[in-house]
């Protein structure tokens, strides 16, 4: 009997122990001997909320928004896209005419030693003449279906042709043509020179010097100093000399280190010499 009220005694006594609750605190820190301390919150749930609820926050706008972002990105790179595409044309279009300029040039008769002689078209033989105008016809075709650079191009070559007939008229004209369409580089510059020359020697010497000056502010550097200096010379072929003359000692004060500045000198030294 004795083992048998033990035992229950035993066994009473360890179901006794199993029901007794375990504070949070003692486990997590907060009593006295805890790390925290005794009024330590070890998980602050009130700041996970916060935080969580701001990433949902920013979750739910891109999510609303991922279409216009899409739409915008699409746009973007349809607009490169885009660009991209026409220079590549713009590029492809000017050589498509570059090569039809060299297909003519290569057609062209060569100069004769005869012809080089006798400029004008006065050494030209009938068929050879016939075959220049030709080409200065296909020249100007060109330069009417092209633009920028290639027209330029086309038009020039034309009014060399012309020149080289013999017919210094439609050589004037198609100088006109490729100055007018007003390229801001070199080829620009030359197509404003060749066409003030043309009318300068027509006689057109106002004409002459509003093309070059109309030229000045798109140009810079030599080519600038050179259209000064021509507009000096104009003046000085028309007998404008006082004109001229400050025309030229305003180019060498404006350009006292100019490749150019001994044709300034010898200008002043004629239009001396003249009066």
């Amino acid at each position: 009997m004795a083992n048998r009220k033990e035992r229950r005694a035993a066994a009473r006594s360890k179901e006794t122990e199993s029901n007794e609750a375990i504070a949070p605190d003692e486990v997590l820190g907060a009593g006295e001997d805890g790390l925290g301390g005794g009024d330590a919150v070890p998980f602050p749930d009130h700041e996970e909320d916060v935080l969580f609820k701001a990433q949902m926050q920013v979750l739910n706008v891109l999510l609303g928004h991922w279409k216009v972002g899409l739409a915008a990105v699409a746009a973007v790179l349809l607009g490169v896209l885009g660009v991209g595409e026409y220079s590549s044309f713009k590029v492809n279009e000017q050589r498509g005419f570059q090569d039809q300029i060299a297909d003519i040039d290569r057609r062209m008769p060569a100069q004769s030693p005869t012809e080089f002689l006798k400029l004008g078209g006065t050494g030209l033989d009938a068929n050879v003449k016939a075959n220049v105008e030709e080409g200065a016809r296909r020249y100007e075709a060109i330069a009417a279906a092209s633009n920028g650079t290639a027209a330029v191009m086309a038009w020039m070559k034309a009014a060399s042709a012309w020149e080289r007939s013999g017919d210094a008229d439609k050589a004037k004209a198609a100088l006109a043509s490729a100055n007018a369409i007003g390229l801001e580089d070199v080829l620009g510059w030359s197509a404003a020179s060749q066409y003030a020359n043309a009318q300068a020697s027509s006689g057109d010497a106002e004409g002459a010097l509003a093309t070059l000056k109309a030229v000045q502010p798109r140009i810079v550097g030599l080519a600038a100093e050179q259209v000064a200096l021509a507009i000096a010379t104009v003046l000085e072929d028309a007998g404008r000399n006082d004109e001229s003359r400050k025309a030229y000692e305003a180019f060498l004060a404006s350009h006292p280190d100019s490749a150019l500045v001994e044709q300034a000198n010898d200008g002043i030294r004629r239009l001396g010499d003249a009066g």
